[in-house]
């Protein structure tokens, strides 16, 4: 090999191992603050080679660029520079998208672990003084789709509670079955009844559990009566009873 093409192919070979890792597409993200929305385009981060990664290796972070790292389940976690040759500014993000943490000038390389002790949903990367240069602070609400749910829309609909005033169809089938509603023989009656409201304490107590005829005390005005009624096509009413106990 000639001395020209041994340098050619070093030189291919160093371009080739500090290759800048290539940025990601990137999302809309805005922070509220006291001075207006703050907009700014990020990457998201949320596989574990990701999220181990991050911005480790990179040259150069576009001005209102950044990343998002999506801590899920959410949990209190902790960040650090190392490998990281940006300055950057960190913003932690609580379960509610509200800034909970912010650090701001992280130093590059720097392996010094910086904790969140409270529940995180994220962190956000940006430029080293974006969050000086917009006064985001603690408490201001910010807005992506991870936080907006739309990447836990499985996890969210598995713990979605059910709706007010409703009954799961199972416990519905399971309350239908505990209430029996018979079908009765006799037809609907019409006008005024002929046996007038009695006042006073009952004579028998009410019975427990299912009884198709309980016994009559005293004489019976009308004796009950035997085999179907003379109108034998008239609608059945089902009337809903009680359990039996």
């Amino acid at each position: 090999m000639s001395k020209f093409a041994k340098i050619l192919f070093l030189a291919l070979l160093v371009i080739g191992c500090s290759e800048e890792p290539q940025p990601k597409p990137t999302t809309p993200l805005v922070i509220k603050t006291d001075n207006g929305d703050i907009r700014f385009m990020v990457e998201v981060a949320q596989t574990p080679e990701e999220l181990k990664t991050g911005l480790m290796n990179r040259d150069t972070l576009g001005f209102n660029s950044g990343m998002i790292f999506n801590i899920y389940p959410v949990r209190p976690t902790a960040m650090w520079m190392k490998n990281t040759k940006i300055p950057l500014d960190m913003v932690f993000v609580a379960p509610d998208a509200t800034v909970s943490m912010v650090k701001e000038n992280a130093v590059p390389m720097s392996e010094e672990l910086i904790i969140s002790r409270d529940p995180v949903r994220a962190v956000i990367e940006l430029n080293a003084g974006q969050v000086k240069r917009h006064g985001i602070k603690v408490g201001d609400k910010v807005s992506h789709m991870i936080l907006n749910g739309l990447l836990d829309i499985k996890d969210a609909s598995s713990n979605a509670a059910p709706a007010p005033n409703t009954v799961p169809a199972a416990n519905a089938q399971a309350e239908n079955k505990d209430i029996p509603v018979p079908n009765l023989d006799m037809p609907p009656m019409k006008g005024p009844m002929n046996n007038p409201p009695m006042k006073g304490p009952m004579t028998n107590p009410p019975m427990k559990g299912p009884m198709n005829n309980p016994p009559m005390k005293g004489p019976m005005a009308n004796p009950p009566m035997k085999g179907p009624m003379p109108n034998d096509n008239a609608a059945a009413p089902k009337l809903p009873v009680p359990a039996p106990m």
